[in-house]
């Protein structure tokens, strides 16, 4: 069941059109970052200065002000796949009659939940780290700079952490799914949500 739900999601165009946008986002931001990262390199050379240390992770938040960071723009428009992978999984199932010819099977409720859970989990840490190795792809490339072996755990570390926060956006897209009838109450919840809470947290700083 996981199978053919991770499969779902990946042929589906609502989740094909939002990874087009967090992946040009971030593309965008890997120039930035580029661009503030050659500007810092040609001062730091017109000025007798060394490299400083962790160069390679400023790949992920340096930026010439033009746009945001890597992880600035990760963390906003991330938490977007999680809700899109889950608002409708249950309530799609229910108004169109399937969930109790499903249930009606030897499958326990739980596992089709989990089920679910797992498979657009799956396909969030495909896609983050899809992302992250192809910062550090293009990071090499351009800068012509190899992380060392601290710097790539580290870049590892932040990429698991950011799959558990998206899971987190997802878990709760489905727990609107399961709550409400209908998937536009359901996506309203999740987005109002992501909405609200970054500007209360930064509010709050």
């Amino acid at each position: 069941m996981v199978r053919k739900e991770f499969g779902d999601h990946i042929r589906s165009w609502r989740f094909v059109i939002l990874l087009a946008i967090v992946v040009l986002a971030c593309a965008g931001s890997l120039y930035a970052s580029v661009s503030a990262l050659k500007a810092g390199q040609s001062a730091s050379a017109a000025s007798g200065e060394g490299s400083s240390s962790f160069l390679f992770l400023k790949m992920f938040t340096e930026t010439d002000g033009s746009l945001p960071g890597f992880l600035t723009f990760l963390s906003f428009l991330a938490p977007l796949i999680g809700i899109a992978l889950g608002f409708d999984s249950v309530n799609t199932e229910r108004n169109k009659g399937t969930l109790s010819r499903l249930l009606s099977q030897p499958l326990y409720r739980d596992d089709f939940l989990n089920a679910k859970f797992v498979a657009g989990l799956l396909l969030i840490a495909v896609v983050i780290f899809s992302l992250g190795f192809l910062v550090m792809g293009m990071g090499l490339f351009t800068i012509g700079y190899p992380p060392t072996p601290e710097e790539f755990w580290r870049v590892v570390v932040m990429l698991l952490i950011t799959v558990v926060y998206v899971g987190l956006w997802l878990n709760l897209s489905l727990l609107f799914s399961v709550r409400f009838r209908q998937a536009a109450t359901s996506a309203l919840c999740g987005i109002a949500l992501w909405i609200f809470f970054p500007r209360f947290l930064r509010h709050d700083r």
